[in-house]
């Protein structure tokens, strides 16, 4: 066999193909025949295409239900549909009221706003305002809200796997809470998570972060 570039000459026959048969090489064979000695080390690790939002589960409003509660950096707000809120027993302020732009550039409002509802993470409990929509496409949705509340830190893996640090701004206790791709049900897991401290009860306070 000879090469040269893309193609290559058999020399001699290769079970359909007879001797002179010119093939096109493959080319990722191509391509790492083709590197020098050390260059291998050299390869640049790059991005995928898409990575999927992430999810957890946490108990709302004290109640058994598992809701898939959407992580989201990029919203301004914490959101809710109101099929979902219906069934955990919580009941909305129709006069708080905003407007969310539509994908097609559409305003429309929201129904309204529960305030202060309990989100516990393993034992360890915060509250957030929930603005409430009509048929959203998720369930829950976290937004900057959670995020300046909780001063959440985010570990990413280069599985896709992603872990979150929450603080409650009560207690200063923190939790490690494990993400799952969203849309997939939930793992079935034996391990608990734990609390650094007992937290103790307080008042409600609006976060000024």
């Amino acid at each position: 066999m000879s090469t040269a570039g893309e193609f290559e000459v058999l020399l001699q026959d290769e079970g359909d193909l007879k001797a002179g048969s010119v093939v096109h090489r493959d080319i990722t064979e191509q391509f790492r025949s083709d590197l020098e000695s050390g260059d291998m080390e050299k390869i640049i690790i790059v991005a995928s295409q898409t990575e999927g939002l992430r999810s957890v589960f946490p108990k709302i409003n004290g109640k058994p239900e598992e809701i898939e509660v959407v992580l989201d950096s990029g919203s301004q707000i914490v959101s809710m549909s109101s099929s979902v809120a219906s069934s955990l027993n919580l009941h909305w302020d129709p006069t708080r009221v905003i407007h969310m732009q539509s994908a097609n550039g559409q305003l429309q409002p929201t129904k309204g706003l529960i305030r202060n509802v309990p989100f516990e993470f393993g034992g360890l409990t915060i509250y957030l305002q929930c603005h409430i929509i009509e048929k959203p496409p998720y369930q829950v949705l976290l937004g900057r809200p959670f995020d300046t509340l909780t001063e959440s830190t985010i570990k990413n893996f280069p599985d896709g796997e992603q872990e979150v640090t929450i603080t409650c701004p009560n207690t200063g206790n923190k939790m490690t809470v494990s993400t799952f791709p969203r849309g997939k049900l939930k793992r079935s897991d034996n391990v608990k998570p734990t609390l650094r401290e007992e937290a103790p009860t307080g008042n409600f306070r609006t976060s000024r972060i």
